[in-house]
């Protein structure tokens, strides 16, 4: 269908629109005619990725003369691929509707190894990168990729469409060249460009993209409920004790290789001499970034400006690895003499470097660039060896450039020493990390510079933290609820094991308090056993269960295993277990579905921010059900997290507990949230903690899945269970869905009374096809009549619904 947003021509890819998905697209376009940066939170499975393509593509095509581009960033390449065929269905869309579309081009950008097209290269993905490498630098002679030199010499520009991966593969095997540099040199003429955050967050990987984009570019952060957390490891840097032996021996290794240059190519060395003291070899390794070809001349660079760049100390290569081999010395000393937890802030931290080495501080901004340059000096194709060295120059040069901040009172990084790695406590391994604690740091040019940043997902609540943790003021800020004729999620909050509330150890709750009482935790197992064994009996196909952490989950297993419970569960369901395995955890996975495809019916047991929690949905019967076991707090003896928290609390007022709870309830928001993926998906959401009752954690949840708690914040086991039972009889009555037009679904009489079929007509009240009449969306606020929004709905099965259900 096509409807009109103000003047805005919208092509809407399916028969019908939901009500959320019309406001949503209203606050999108509303927001963009503002020019600022929004934070809206849909509900999951109401066609979010689908709504935003639409109003995108029509704001581009509506302003085509003002060039804008569209950066859409998401997590996984698979949430790429989906995309993608979104975009594609979309584009064919507005030919089927005879509507005119301006010629646009929507490219994917993804990593080496998902592009690699060469057979002797793809063929290893784990070392694509360094396999490139050898192939492609400008001193290889011999035995170079073909596709690599033919991007040159025969130039192959992309004509408007929709290029997925699997499209730029096969167009670079039509005409022989390189996808992933095709796709480099295609940023400049692309209008959407969909990849990874960390195009944006990484500061290295960033400039890939950065000189490609104006201010008038639109940057859509989809699923961004985690971007703090991608931010802050983007920009962290762990050295352990294994990288301090490795480093040594890699400035051993530089120096053969230098020694070789010596006797054999003196003159090579002199030319980087020479280029370091104009300015060049900056200038010329900046433009190598974002450039296919290799560039042989610079423009040349004034003289204090290439004083500024490298300083004289280090310019001479023999020097620069003796200035290297005092700070893999220092480092080394602390790495493996530590025996207790060491935190400094960067400047105390290069003052006592500067101490103990006799080097000057202000030099170290610019190991990381010196390093690069007298790699490739060397002709060293196998950087990655070389990793342990190259962690070094970037962390001197990180705490060097950001031991200060004027914005706060606090810098922006830390350092922190501590015997252990928290992720292994009982290896005795110490590490050594740059932690950076201000995750706005990796965003702040992006909101600076770029007119409008849309930050999305299904758990933004509360929506008021994110522009803290992310140091921006949102233009709009929204969150959707979800229109149902019939209720097809049920989120219950379990709190006790029994109606008797005589005994206070009833009351269920993953707290270390308890786990440490064994009578206690014994009392809760069993609430657990009780209550996942009726539902193995109650609910059909798959059930998720997610724990807090491996370390729990192993502990409620083996007492499960123990007790002879997992056996009997067995009968019901099969049981697969989520592992730190990846290889383990794809065969459990591919073991699950199965079990559900074959009417088995199975249960997974995973947990939370782990592989399964973020990137699998569990859609239709992989998830009728998803039980969250636990609160999912944030480890509390995490240093590096004590120091983030304390730097929230001194800079932006968010308290530790203010956000342990948030990070808390977003996690269990995202758990529970796999079980519903389309409006045409029915399934119950179960958090069985006490804790989930109290207003400060239940008030975090999503407006969309508040909306349906109702009465059900306060249930022992038996009632959830009854519930439970009362919810899949309801949803296995037939539905037809024809009850849902004029109120979940619109059509296009429907728009046409709301006055969206022209650009000029003004909005009336809407009389759905056989329904009583209720209020259209307002084009401007996007709001509806209450009546409305009172209205609960879901549509049963696939079959009997018009419009297909991934929308």
């Amino acid at each position: 269908m096509k409807f009109y947003i103000d003047e805005v021509l919208v092509v809407f890819p399916y028969e019908y629109i939901y009500p959320e998905q019309l406001d949503y697209i209203t606050e999108l376009k509303r927001g963009l005619d503002h020019g600022g940066h929004m934070v809206l939170e849909m509900p999951s499975g109401t066609g979010k990725t689908i709504s935003l393509l639409s109003i995108l593509v029509a704001y581009l095509n509506h302003h085509a003369e003002e060039k804008r581009k569209v950066v859409y960033c998401t997590r996984t390449v698979e949430e790429m691929v989906k995309t993608m065929e979104e975009m594609r269905k979309l584009m064919h869309h507005w030919e089927v509707e005879g509507a005119s579309l301006q010629p646009l081009r929507g490219i994917c950008l993804s990593a080496k190894k998902h592009l690699c097209i060469e057979p002797n290269i793809s063929q290893y993905p784990e070392e694509v990168d360094p396999r490139c490498r050898e192939v492609t630098v400008p001193w290889q002679r011999s035995n170079r990729c073909p596709f690599y030199d033919t991007i040159e010499e025969s130039p192959v520009d992309l004509p408007p469409g929709v290029y997925s991966t699997d499209d730029l593969k096969q167009l670079g095997h039509t005409h022989g060249v390189c996808p992933y540099y095709l796709v480099r040199r295609a940023l400049k003429a692309a209008d959407i460009i969909v990849h990874s955050y960390l195009y944006v967050v990484d500061p290295i990987v960033s400039e890939v993209t950065k000189e490609f984009l104006g201010e008038n570019t639109i940057l859509v952060m989809d699923e961004g409920h985690n971007v703090d957390d991608v931010c802050i490891e983007a920009m962290s840097l762990i050295y352990t004790k294994k990288d301090s032996f490795d480093a040594k021996d890699n400035l051993k290794a530089l120096g053969r290789e230098l020694d070789h240059m010596k006797a054999t190519n003196r003159q090579q060395l002199q030319d980087e001499y020479n280029r370091l003291v104009n300015g060049l070899a900056i200038a010329q390794m900046a433009r190598e970034a974002t450039d296919v070809r290799h560039i042989t001349q610079a423009p040349e660079v004034p003289a204090a400006l290439a004083e500024q760049a490298i300083p004289s100390s280090l310019r001479v290569a023999s020097h620069f690895l003796s200035f290297l081999q005092r700070l893999v010395d220092y480092t080394h000393r602390i790495v493996t003499r530590v025996s207790r937890t060491y935190v400094a802030d960067p400047l105390t931290f290069l003052s006592k470097v500067r101490e103990e080495c006799s080097l000057e501080v202000s030099h170290f901004r610019y190991l990381a660039e010196r390093l690069k340059v007298l790699l490739t000096t060397l002709q060293i194709t196998q950087t990655e060896k070389f990793r342990p060295i190259s962690l070094i120059a970037q962390m001197f040069t990180l705490l060097s450039t950001n031991y200060t901040d004027d914005r706060y009172e606090k810098p922006s990084f830390v350092v922190v020493c501590e015997a252990h790695d928290p992720a292994r406590p009982l290896v005795p391994d110490p590490v050594l990390r740059c932690v950076c604690v201000d995750a706005s740091l990796a965003l702040r040019n992006v909101f600076a510079k770029y007119r409008s940043v849309i930050l999305t997902s299904g758990t933004l609540s509360p929506l008021d933290i994110y522009p803290k943790i992310l140091g921006f003021t949102p233009s709009v800020s929204k969150s959707f609820q979800m229109t149902l004729s019939r209720k097809c999620i049920a989120p219950v909050i379990i709190t006790r094991s029994s109606e008797s509330m005589s005994i206070t150890s009833e009351e269920l709750t993953s707290s270390f308090k308890v786990r440490k009482d064994e009578a206690a935790q014994a009392i809760v197992t069993s609430a657990y056993e009780s209550l996942l064994f009726e539902l193995s009996r109650s609910v059909p196909d798959g059930i998720v269960c997610f724990f807090t952490g491996y370390q729990y989950m192993g502990e409620i297993l083996l007492q499960w295993h123990s007790s002879g419970f997992l056996q009997e569960l067995a009968k019901n369901k099969l049981i697969s277990v989520e592992t730190q395995g990846v290889e383990e955890t794809s065969v459990a996975l591919a073991n699950y579905r199965h079990a559900c495809d074959i009417g088995r019916g199975a249960i997974f047991m995973s947990i939370a921010r782990g592989k399964i929690a973020e990137g699998i949905d569990f859609d239709r019967h992989y998830g009728r059900s998803v039980v969250m076991f636990g609160v999912p707090f944030l480890p509390p003896n995490d240093e590096t997290l004590r120091q983030r928290m304390h730097w929230m609390e001194v800079c932006l007022g968010i308290s530790e507990s203010e956000f342990r709870n948030f990070d808390a309830m977003r996690q269990a928001s995202q758990c529970i949230g796999r079980v519903l993926r389309n409006k045409t998906d029915y399934g119950m959401m179960l958090l069985v903690d006490r804790r989930f009752g109290l207003n400060d954690k239940r008030k975090k949840l999503p407006a969309w899945i508040q909306q349906n708690l109702k009465e059900n914040t306060n249930l022992s086991v038996d009632a959830a269970i009854t519930v439970c039972r009362s919810f899949f009889r309801e949803m296995a009555q037939p539905w037809a869905h024809e009850k849902d037009l004029g109120t979940t679904l619109l059509s296009k009489k429907t728009l046409q009374k709301m006055g969206r079929m022209s650009p000029s007509e003004p909005p009336t009240a809407v009389g759905g096809e056989g329904t009583p009449s209720i209020a259209g969306s307002d084009p401007v606020s996007g709001g509806r009549d209450e009546r409305q929004d009172e209205v609960i709905t879901a549509v049963r099965e696939p079959g009997q619904h018009k419009r297909p259900r991934e929308c």
